[in-house]
């Protein structure tokens, strides 16, 4: 069989579950869960069903088709949630099987060849603030592009791309609306109220701060301000000078990112016109650990950005300089009259030529 949908991972859906979010109040308690089911199959079977559970871009849990079970990567989730609530949501997920096998057989259906693989791909997210459901939305995947999404709060399927506009009215009837609706409400919202009012999924870390300054080749002074390691992941960075807000130059930003650990990191960048001094500076930082905001000036000196390199010359030269040594004294404890070589450190003497008989 071939194996086209599996080789994906599909940046799309990825920058779906990965997105920068805009920034929101430091203090608000917000939240944000995410179901992300991956369907494998061909038109005669489905080969493979994974979900993965994340909250506030933390993994909780997961489930496979081949030993349908859900493995919960948290211990003290399964006491928040109840034998009952995850039996339940196994019972749901064995459903889903079924669910995403029509799926692929729908969508698949025009194939010329049936036993071509395909990947379907469901995201399903929701957000709370303050205990409060702010945003829900559900993503349909196919084979890497975005068919279908929905704003639970509007409550209409947008369709993406035109020749599948035929089925929306199938993700509309009353059966699978009832479905989302319970899946999204129960599955999604209230696992995530449950959770959060056990216990908080990991410590909340203060960010670790990096300011720089540094001139650009065509004269012009770039400042960034990073954030590193920190958690939760609401945070705001913003430059001031003289203690003002002002709009000073480009402004550029990586967008909150995941590190592996859990935490997050966010750079933004400030490059000014040659005209300006760059003088009075400051990266303004507000996140729920610093308790109030943190003032930071930028270096009134370019910050030396590659001190590694010196570094690193030393280093290599101090290895040269011992295995030489070690060459050496290996050489010298050979008895006298061999011919050894110092490779590397020393010339190597002439050697006569040897021929076969």
């Amino acid at each position: 069989m071939e194996c086209q949908g599996r080789g994906r991972w599909f940046s799309s859906a990825w920058l779906l579950i990965l997105g920068v979010f805009a920034l929101r109040d430091t203090q608000a308690v917000y939240h944000r869960h995410v179901g992300q089911f991956i369907a494998v199959g061909t038109t005669h079977s489905l080969l493979e069903l994974n979900a993965i559970s994340f909250m506030d871009d933390v993994e909780m849990g997961s489930y496979n088709r081949v030993q349908r079970q859900i493995i919960v990567k948290i211990p003290w989730v399964s006491k928040a949630l109840g034998v009952s609530y995850i039996t339940q949501s196994r019972h749901l997920l064995v459903d889903h099987e079924q669910h995403f096998r029509w799926i692929i057989q729908l969508l698949a259906q025009n194939d010329s060849n049936p036993n071509k693989n395909h990947t379907a791909q469901l995201l399903a997210d929701c957000e709370i603030d303050n205990d409060i459901k702010v945003k829900s939305h559900i993503h349909i995947i196919w084979d890497g592009e975005e068919y279908y999404r929905i704003d639970e709060e509007v409550g209409h399927w947008e369709t993406l791309k035109p020749e599948v506009k035929k089925y929306q009215h199938i993700l509309e009837s009353p059966f699978w609306t009832n479905l989302r609706k319970q899946y999204m409400d129960r599955y999604c919202v209230d696992m995530l109220r449950k959770i959060i009012g056990y216990s908080n999924l990991r410590d909340n870390v203060p960010p670790e701060m990096t300011i720089l300054r540094h001139v650009h080749s065509e004269g012009s002074i770039i400042f960034s301000c990073t954030a590193r390691g920190f958690y939760p992941q609401s945070i705001l960075l913003r430059w001031e000078k003289n203690g003002k807000l002002g709009v000073w130059g480009k402004e550029t930003s990586t967008g909150i990112l995941p590190n592996v650990d859990s935490t997050f990191y966010l750079q933004v960048t400030l490059e000014l016109p040659p005209e300006d001094s760059g003088t009075g500076y400051t990266c303004v930082v507000e996140h729920t650990e610093l308790k109030t905001p943190a003032v930071y000036p930028v270096p009134e000196k370019t910050t030396m950005e590659k001190p590694g390199v010196l570094v690193l010359g030393i280093v290599l030269a101090v290895i040269l300089l011992l295995s030489c040594s070690g060459a050496f004294i290996a050489w010298k404890m050979k008895k006298s009259g061999s011919s050894g070589q110092l490779e590397g450190c020393l010339p190597a003497p002439s050697s006569p030529t040897f021929l076969s008989q």
